[in-house]
């Protein structure tokens, strides 16, 4: 039997909202949707962080920067006769710029989940766990998205 060797990248792009977060998903099939993360083949020549913020860029229309390396999958698949192997490393990344709505023609929709929706929303358990690693490092790291917002408070009457 042949096997195929993939390697991919991809991202889960966060943007602050408030106190939170939201998570960008993508989703292909007609309702109900399987949703995921996006993520594509490395190019020749293209770093793994390259084709990350490409294929980020080309699902979902938006633009990120990478913040942290969050992990690597790898998983097995059949295409016909043959096996593949594909791994893929994913990225913690910072929405910079964009609209769901300019996502790729293999993307049947990309859509804004808060991070505990996005969480229940993801089709795979190895990408929600992604999502657990992420707030994870945010705990940890918490300007790592910029310093939170304050929510200001009416000054106390003076007696």
């Amino acid at each position: 039997m042949r096997i195929k060797y993939e390697v991919s990248a991809g991202g889960l792009l966060l943007r602050r909202r408030g106190s939170s977060y939201d998570a960008l998903l993508i989703g292909r099939g007609a309702p109900p949707r399987i949703w995921t993360l996006p993520k594509g083949h490395v190019e020749a020549r293209e770093s793994t962080e390259q084709a990350a913020l490409r294929e980020v860029h080309e699902e979902t229309g938006c633009w990120g920067e990478i913040v942290s390396r969050l992990s690597e999958i790898s998983y097995w698949f059949y295409v016909g006769k043959n096996k593949h192997k594909k791994s893929v490393t994913f990225f913690l990344m910072r929405y910079l710029s964009g609209d769901p709505a300019g996502h790729d023609h293999e993307v049947d929709d990309a859509r804004w989940f808060d991070l505990v929706t996005a969480r229940k929303t993801l089709k795979y358990v190895n990408e929600k766990r992604l999502v657990d690693l992420a707030v994870e490092f945010l705990a940890v790291h918490p300007a790592a998205f910029g310093e939170p917002e304050v929510v200001a408070r009416a000054a106390e009457p003076v007696s």
